[in-house]
């Protein structure tokens, strides 16, 4: 078939007449042959897009994609040339499930020539108007930014022992644009998702980002390992850190700006046999309520636990693993307790929620301001309340419970299962089963459950021999609830966590108790008989509320 020329095309087909060809031709020479044909019609009224469109596909024999909108059927992934792909406007989409290309300048050859080579030489190309091309850019450029391999594609790479001053290059590499933006977008995604600490993990292939929401590690985006050196030293260079040491850990801060709150980080990095990882925790105290409504604790553990604070001396202990809450926990209980008629002070690890009328200390074992040593000195300052961020040792634990039996109100934190393991977890510490008794006020034993998403919650209906391990189920069947995913929770079912709360005093026959054996077995069971509701127990009211789910209080509570 012979070649014929577009302005040939259109007048076959009544879209324009000679003249309007000949004016078109003559506009196109007077700007020195850059402008085409086409847009000069289009922009002088005499023809409209879609009939350009018609008349480029008969020229070039190349169909007219059927989308009215190709922005909407996008082929998008991460390994795409986009950088390429935006410059010379060819893009891939999808057409009654398969691939195809889509373009609006069938004359660029080469590129489509690329296009077939990338996707197999039976790609078929289908031409889309100006205006339908610039809208599928626009979402092109989009899921570029959001994407964190795409956005490092022009970053440079350092691998070490290229360069003879290693610290000033990771410095540039730090600064680099395209390492500045996927750094703060990596941030960005963890507060828009709600994440308590962001996981940069190298490994032998990649570098995975994963963050923790509601407890639960979820894998974000992989980068290619090349990039490792210039994330890691734009975070520590947020941080403050040494960038150019990578051998031994190290721990710093980083304030930002996000949406317009103000968000502090604590970072701390770590060597492994790959490289270097990094986790930083969120610690942003605008998003924490410091109330005892805002815990979610049951109004009788709530008011017994209100009536032990207000005591005007007493220890009393928070229990729990890494992130059940009792940073939160005991934060509020000082909120509750602050006004201007008593001193409070802290000594924490690190200062997660700076509060407002309260003398807050930083532990720094680096000059010798550990907890022991901290604890000491704020005895000597006339505090009317302390809290210690977390009992590590004999020493603190000595310290704490004397300053307890001196008219002191102490609070402070313990890794324990469950309340009654705090008993024998301070014994086992050295300190003597008399003092423990006579200090004690509480335990406090807490886990934080995942919350059923109430957007995507449905029903479903479980037979006892499916909750065995619950002895609270006693009825053949429960309707139970379950969050199948949505878009608000992200997919995983669950939005938000609620508090698991086991609450033990110390009334005078636990005092005996604890003075003759400070074994957990006898001290827990004569807590039920006390009214303690144990952490199981608290779990399977959460159940049967639709509140969480079978299997998530199995998870929190599998050590109770």
């Amino acid at each position: 078939m012979a070649y014929r020329q577009l302005g040939d095309i259109l007048v076959a087909n009544g879209r324009a007449n000679r003249d309007a060809i000949q004016s078109a031709h003559r506009k196109q020479q007077e700007g020195g042959g850059v402008l085409r044909i086409g847009k000069i019609l289009i922009d002088d009224g005499v023809i409209q897009p879609s009939e350009l469109v018609e008349a480029l596909s008969e020229q070039y024999s190349l169909p007219v994609c059927p989308h009215e909108k190709p922005a909407d059927y996008l082929f998008l992934e991460e390994n795409l040339p986009f950088p390429f792909m935006v410059e010379h406007r060819v893009l891939f989409q999808t057409l009654e499930d398969s691939l195809c290309a889509i373009t609006d300048d069938p004359t660029d050859w080469s590129t489509l020539e690329a296009a077939r080579l990338l996707h197999g030489e039976a790609l078929p190309v289908y031409l889309v108007g100006e205006e339908q091309m610039d809208e599928a850019l626009v979402k092109v450029h989009e899921f570029a930014e959001n994407n964190l391999n795409t956005m490092m594609a022009d970053a440079e790479v350092f691998e070490s022992g290229d360069w003879g001053d290693e610290e000033e290059h990771l410095r540039d590499l730090a600064l680099e644009a395209p390492v500045v933006r996927m750094v703060n977008l990596i941030i960005t995604q963890a507060v828009e998702k709600r994440a308590s600490d962001i996981h940069v993990e190298i490994g032998e292939y990649k570098l995975r980002v994963r963050y923790r929401v509601d407890g639960v590690l979820h894998e974000a985006e992989s980068i290619d390992k090349k990039h490792h050196a210039a994330v890691t030293s734009r975070m520590k260079l947020l941080a403050k850190l040494d960038i150019a040491e990578r051998r031994i850990p190290q721990d710093g801060r980083i304030k930002m700006q996000i949406h317009g709150h103000d968000l502090d980080m604590r970072v701390a990095t770590t060597p492994t046999i790959y490289g270097e990882s990094i986790v930083i925790r969120l610690l942003n105290s605008q998003q924490v309520e410091l109330n005892f409504s805002s815990l979610g604790m049951p109004d009788h553990e709530c008011e017994r636990f209100t009536k032990m604070v207000d005591q005007p001396q007493g220890f009393i202990l928070v229990t729990g693993p890494t992130g059940s809450g009792k940073t939160t926990t005991l934060h509020t209980a000082l909120t509750h307790l602050n006004s201007d008629k008593v001193k409070i002070i802290t000594i924490e690890d690190p200062v997660e929620i700076r509060l407002s009328g309260i003398n807050q200390i930083q532990m720094n074992p680096k000059i010798g301001m550990t907890f022991a040593n901290g604890l000491r000195s704020i005895v000597r300052q006339d505090p009317d309340i302390i809290m210690v961020g977390e009992i590590r040792d004999a020493e603190t634990a000595d310290i704490a419970i004397q300053a307890s039996l001196t008219g002191h109100m102490v609070l402070s934190t313990l890794h324990t299962n469950d309340a009654a393991g705090s008993i024998a977890r301070l014994a086992d510490m050295g300190v003597e089963s008399y003092l423990i008794a006579s200090a004690l006020t509480g335990v406090l034993a807490q886990r934080l459950c995942r919350r059923v998403c109430t957007h995507c919650a449905e029903a479903t209906t479980v037979t006892r021999s499916h909750l065995s391990d619950f002895p609270e189920a006693i009825e053949p069947e429960y309707t139970l609830y379950h969050g199948k995913g949505c878009e608000h929770c992200d997919g995983t079912g669950f939005y938000g966590r609620v508090g698991l709360y086991e609450l033990m005093g110390a009334s005078d026959e636990m005092r005996e108790l604890i003075q003759k054996s400070p074994e957990a077995g006898p001290i827990r069971e004569l807590a039920r008989r006390n009214g303690t509701q144990l952490l199981r127990e608290c779990g399977w009211q959460a159940i049967v509320a639709g509140t969480s789910t079978v299997e998530e209080i199995r998870r929190v509570t599998q050590w109770t």
